[in-house]
């Protein structure tokens, strides 16, 4: 074989020709090269192709591994393909070249070298030896680096991020767009999507995979995104029921073809998954490729603890994992989407003698942050007891207070189950602006969330719940501070300027 890169370091202390180039790919790494990335990459593509096992062929194919992961998403395909042409010809040439080494670079992590490429590659032909130039750190010596099956390797590897699981010979790689799925999912199920990330255009796309091939290759890793999903996709996060509709639909399609499947492991065997949903997300993105299953057979054989990957595979542990995501979203669509019952708070909140427990109703939304199912019906029945029409002024104007206290208390708006109501309720309540005056410099509420806006208040002591205990029945709770008069909650102002607030947070959320 001819035209060989070299396997000895070059006595010419001359820079390398390269080194006119690597600051670009390094930028085309980090995604924040300046000039056209696509002209950068032929440039580089050309020059290993008039030459793919020359001299050279060492700088061209590795300032390609820099760039793979960008034409692999970005480049135009004439890119992409002269880019894949020239690696492919460098490995042809290069992969049985005589060689002594054990082991070479392109064999370890590339996650661990690759931002050191752009330091390293103008060192590899400096004329210095590993011991003699000062700058080198690698732990493989530059004739590893330099050796021809090296730069094969490194050549496959490039060609397996462009175009994933087209080649072998090289260690199992997570491909780079699932990478970047595995890093999306995390920030979703930790509550703290990515500015770029739709929690719901992102879980209805693994599902509608899953609905499209209920048996296919990737149906392990989908079925265990969606089992560690479901807790998000049902916590009231995301308010489009097409994504929950498609999750179920997509379970439902899967749970077929494991039927009543039945295995042989033993009682613990198989993964223990919904307490750290992020881990299980990001093992289920490295179920769906072969180099993501190669590398999490490699973190078995390292972490001991982890279950082995025939375990994730194990079609008795999908259809256990499947029913009860399937279950969950189920019981979490009917609470976010459904008719939400409140007839049972009827018995709980109105006296024997047909009067409000107003006490009972206003803990409740003071306790919210205990159980914020409960506060959502309590505001629901409130309203829907508001609409229903009580004889008595002052309960009227104690329940249409409540219902938008139970709006505007909250970090967010209430589901489409409960808003849907009040939403009608609220919306048909007249705010036009009041004839003649107002007499009142504030008005109750405004003047309550400033006093809590100044000082904490404990549960106990929360201003709102007391003023409305006393509002509604004088007789049975002490007057507490700042007093009102009954004029100023009833003030027409007022009652209009709480029902619009609820109302904007409502139409904002929806």
């Amino acid at each position: 074989m001819t035209d060989m890169p070299a396997t000895a370091l070059s006595d010419s202390p001359e820079s390398p020709e390269c080194v006119h180039f690597v600051d670009d790919w390094d930028g085309i790494l980090h995604e924040t090269y300046g000039g056209d990335s696509d002209r950068a990459v032929l440039d580089c593509a050309r020059r290993l192709a008039a030459d793919p096992a020359g001299e050279g062929a060492y700088a061209w194919t590795l300032g390609l591994v820099m760039m793979a992961a960008h034409i692999g998403r970005f480049s135009r395909k004439d890119v992409a393909a002269a880019a894949l042409e020239a690696l492919h010809a460098t490995d042809r040439r290069l992969r049985e070249a005589p060689c002594a080494h054990r082991t070479h670079p392109y064999e370890s992590d590339l996650d661990d070298r690759i931002d050191h490429f752009v330091d390293d590659l103008p060192l590899l032909t400096n004329g210095l030896t590993e011991d003699e130039d000062p700058d080198w750190e690698d732990d493989a010596t530059k004739e590893q680096w330099l050796c021809p099956r090296d730069i094969a390797g490194y050549a496959r590897v490039a060609v397996d991020i462009i175009a994933p699981g087209s080649v072998g010979g090289i260690p199992p790689r997570l491909p780079v767009r699932d990478a970047r799925r595995a890093e999306d999912l995390r920030s979703i199920v930790w509550d703290y999507p990515s500015a770029a990330v739709d929690p719901g255009q992102e879980l209805s796309a693994y599902a509608r995979n899953l609905v499209a091939n209920p048996l296919g290759y990737h149906r392990a890793g989908l079925v265990v995104v969606l089992h560690a999903a479901c807790w998000y996709a049902a916590s009231g996060r995301i308010r489009d029921r097409r994504v929950l509709d498609t999750m179920v639909d997509a379970l439902e399609a899967v749970l077929p073809g494991l039927g009543d499947a039945s295995c042989g492991h033993g009682e613990g065997d198989h993964p223990e998954v919904g307490r750290d949903t992020a881990e299980q997300a990001t093992v289920g993105i490295h179920l769906l490729s072969p180099g993501g299953r190669g590398v999490y057979r490699q973190w078995h054989r390292e972490e001991l603890e982890t279950a082995p990957l025939e375990a994730w595979l194990c079609p008795a542990f999908l259809a256990a994992i499947a029913r009860e995501a399937l279950d969950h979203l189920r019981t979490g669509r009917e609470r976010l989407f459904g008719l939400r019952d409140t007839a049972h708070l009827d018995g709980a909140l109105v006296r024997p003698d047909g009067r409000l427990d107003i006490e009972r109703l206003t803990h409740a939304l003071r306790f919210r942050c205990r159980d914020g199912q409960a506060a959502q019906d309590a505001g629901l029945w409130a309203a829907r007891r508001f609409a229903a029409g009580p004889a008595d002024p002052r309960e009227r104007l104690v329940l249409l207070l409540v219902a938008c206290w139970s709006v505007t208390s909250a970090e967010e708006a209430p589901p489409e189950a409960v808003h849907r109501d009040l939403r009608a309720i609220l919306g048909a309540v007249r705010t036009g602006p009041a004839a003649g005056p107002c007499p009142h410099d504030a008005h109750p509420w405004e003047m309550l969330a400033e006093l809590a806006g100044r000082r904490h208040f404990g549960l106990h002591e929360d201003p709102y719940g007391a003023h409305l205990n006393h509002l509604y029945a004088p007789g049975e709770y002490d007057t507490p501070e700042p007093p009102f008069d009954p004029e100023a909650w009833s003030c027409p102002r007022h009652v209009a300027g709480r029902v619009r607030e609820a109302l904007r947070i409502i139409d904002g959320a929806h």
